[in-house]
Formats: structure tokens, sequence, C-alpha cells
């Protein structure tokens, strides 16, 4: 019997009072919740932010919350989706490919731990913003190289998908058109967000 490929959208929010945050929502091919998982906060001690410098997002982001989210995912995943910048440090450890979808909130994630500390990080916006075919949000990541990853539109949305040996951006964009018509690729994360703000509130 062959088994229905499943998508996980995976999000990090920075929660003014209790930190970094994950959350992991696996829909089937229909945009239907199948998975959904949180993490506990995470803030990192004074040690980590000065001997990781920049590199402390991608660590925290990819390697650590990221990383704990696929673990816990009983799904078949045929692809992961973030709009975390730094969650694409997951790449390295998982065989999927992580695709970054370009949201409102991609350009809320902290460049650095002092950055964050001026910002409020955890609001969001429900609305879907069209985006400019020249934007390009994953140069210049503090911490994280970004060059494996080219932007591509698929149903006229911008996506940046890995691109090496193994991965090629024109299969998996051909793959990924049969999922436009029925979920929105930008829409789940809104989802992760309003879930992970509600389970603060518990």
């Amino acid at each position: 019997m062959e088994t229905i490929p499943l998508l996980g959208f995976l999000t990090v929010i920075d929660h003014p009072r209790s930190g970094f945050i994950g959350g992991l929502l696996v829909l089937n091919p229909v945009g239907r919740p199948v998975e959904f998982h949180c993490t506990a906060s995470l803030k990192p001690n004074r040690a980590q932010e000065i001997l990781f410098g920049n590199a402390l997002v991608p660590y925290l982001f990819g390697e650590q919350i990221a990383q704990a989210l696929v673990r816990k995912s009983q799904a078949n995943l045929s692809f992961l989706f973030t709009d975390s910048p730094g969650v694409l440090a997951l790449q390295d450890f998982v065989e999927q490919p992580l695709i970054f979808v370009p949201t409102d909130d991609s350009e809320n994630e902290p460049p650095t731990p002092e950055a964050a500390q001026s910002q409020d990080l955890f609001s969001f916006s429900t609305k879907r913003t069209e985006f400019p075919q020249k934007r390009q949000p994953l140069r210049g990541i503090p911490g994280l190289s970004v060059v494996r990853w080219k932007e591509t539109f698929v149903a006229n949305l911008p996506l940046w998908i890995p691109d090496d040996r193994k991965m090629e951006v024109q299969a998996i964009s051909e793959k990924l058109i049969d999922y436009t018509r029925s979920i929105d690729f930008a829409e789940p994360f809104t989802r992760v967000r309003l879930a992970l703000d509600e389970a603060q509130k518990n």
C-alpha cells in the first residue's frame, strides 16, 4: 500500500516572556492537519551568546529546536517548509528538501541576540503579502550559508529551494505544483503561530 506523502511546516517564534519556541504542523495533500508538535521554550544563556556569536540563531533554530520537532514526528514527510531562515540549518540533518517560504514574519527573525532584545519578534500578520520578484530575503543571514538555496516561483509564490547534487530545483518545483491546488504554502505558518500563542496562554 502506497504511503500518502505529507508536508511539514516548521517555524520558530521568539516569545517575549518564554523565549524561543518551535512548532511543526504536518498536513496531508489537501491541507488537513495530521500532526502538530511544539517544543518547550528555550533561552540561550550568556555563555552561548558569547561563544556562538552570529552562529547562535542557526544553531538554536536549526540544530536544536527544528531537529527536536522532526524527531517527534511519526509522519512520512515528503517536504519540509519554513519561514524562519535560521531553521535552514536543519537541512544538513534531514533528507527531505527544506524549502524557505518568505512571509511577513521572515523579516522578523533576530540576526543576533543583541538585536532580538530591541525588537518585538512575536508579532505576526494573517494577511498574505505579495513579494516582488527581485526580493531576495536569503542574502546575508549571519551564521548561515544560504548559497545552496535558489529562488524559484511555484504557482506565483516565491520559494527558495535547495539545489545541490542530491536535490534539483526544477525537479522539486514540478513535484510541488500538485500541492498548490489545495495548499497555500504561506498560510500554514499562521496556524502554527496561532497554536503556539494559544499554548503559551495555558
